[in-house]
């Protein structure tokens, strides 16, 4: 199965009333100073269901720690679908041993309502790199006795809805599932690109080893660079302590940390191309479709999932990569801007939430 069949959002309900979704987001919410994609993705997916008459709400993971007292919110409150975080423990799917206990608490029920958005394969890889080709669902592969589903620890077979980023191996494991993108027209498109400013380079998706072979290549050949960091990693911590002498000296230039909604010209403005080596599988990198929408050529390592799609310049090795960067970073184009917006990305969530209302036989 592929996408459910589409729906006009016109169409009575069954039952009737107003379509209603929960969102989790992390406990820091939206004031603090690591916001990232996900809280980027989910505070434009919600501005964009209510946009198209769903009323959309935001729970902290700490809210939804408590099975038993969100099933009785979503029962109360008559909430269509919940998009859980990756990391919580709804998301992870199935029934919990004390299964009696979850039909008289109505999680059961709520499990049924889940909506699982699959923006990063901690599930699957606890290393996070792409995860290994399915022996029971891998096309054209020889049928391997005895094998088991790569997915089935996290229950492919529901009874949650599955959206992935896009279609890939790893995805059709799972028999409900839909593919929708993200977008990233909230920052307005522009050329903000200077061949000949510093080089833009995201550091705490790799080693610290190799991040100090970025930071030395790069300062080592006389280009200024401007670092930012990923900074739920702990990599990306590692990384800031790294960093901290070079920006000392005056060597590069250090943003700890920003708001992508107000300072996104702070980030992007006058550098010459975004780097970003990532040894993880990447469904979607925002800083990478930022910096095309904003005139930037991304460079990056050449076996990262999504992130791959949006660069110019690829390599397999961080030498290899800043040895290009260094060779070819002012005169390197970039890509193509994405060009899915938020509006349909927010449509397609919103069919996909009436849909079990339209056709309650879909079991979902």
């Amino acid at each position: 199965m592929s996408e459910p069949p589409a729906a006009s959002l016109d169409a009575p309900l069954d039952p009737p009333g107003p379509l209603r979704a929960l969102l989790e987001i992390y406990d820091e919410g939206f004031t603090c100073d690591t916001w990232g994609g996900v809280e980027t993705a989910l505070w434009h997916l919600a501005e964009g269901l209510r946009e198209h008459g769903v009323e959309a709400e935001f729970y902290r993971s700490t809210e939804g720690a408590d099975l038993g007292a969100l099933a009785e919110r979503v029962a109360r409150e008559r909430v269509d679908a919940v998009f859980p975080l990756v990391e919580s423990p709804l998301f992870a799917g199935g029934a919990s041993p004390a299964a009696a206990d979850e039909d008289r608490s109505g999680v059961r029920e709520l499990r049924r309502r889940v909506v699982r958005i699959w923006h990063d394969v901690s599930r699957l890889s606890p290393g996070l790199a792409t995860p290994a080709p399915c022996p029971v669902h891998t096309p054209g592969a020889a049928a391997t006795p005895g094998g088991v589903c790569t997915a089935a620890g996290v229950f492919p077979d529901g009874p949650a809805r599955e959206v992935f980023l896009r279609d890939l191996p790893w995805t059709r494991c799972f028999g409900s599932r839909t593919y929708i993108p993200w977008a990233v027209d909230h920052l307005p498109p522009a050329d903000l690109r200077d061949p000949f400013g510093p080089v833009l380079l995201q550091l705490g998706k790799t080693s610290v080893d190799q991040a100090r072979v970025c930071l030395e290549r790069l300062t080592g050949a006389g280009l200024p660079v401007r670092v930012v960091f990923a900074t739920w990693s702990k990599e990306g911590r590692a990384a800031r302590e790294l960093v901290a002498p070079y920006a000392a000296s005056g060597a590069v230039e250090v943003l700890d940390s920003y708001d992508i909604r107000t300072e996104w010209k702070r980030v992007y403005a006058g550098a010459r191309l975004f780097v970003l080596p990532s040894v993880f599988h990447e469904t979607f990198n925002f800083a990478a479709a930022e910096a095309l929408q904003l005139g930037l050529p991304v460079a990056t390592l050449g076996d990262c999932g999504a992130l791959a799609d949006f660069a110019s310049l690829r390599a397999e090795t961080v030498v290899e990569l800043m040895d290009a960067v260094v060779a070819r970073g002012e005169s390197v184009r970039p890509a193509r801007r994405p060009w899915t917006g938020w509006r349909e990305v927010a449509h397609r969530y919103a069919t996909l939430i009436a849909a079990p209302r339209r056709a309650p036989a879909l079991g979902v």
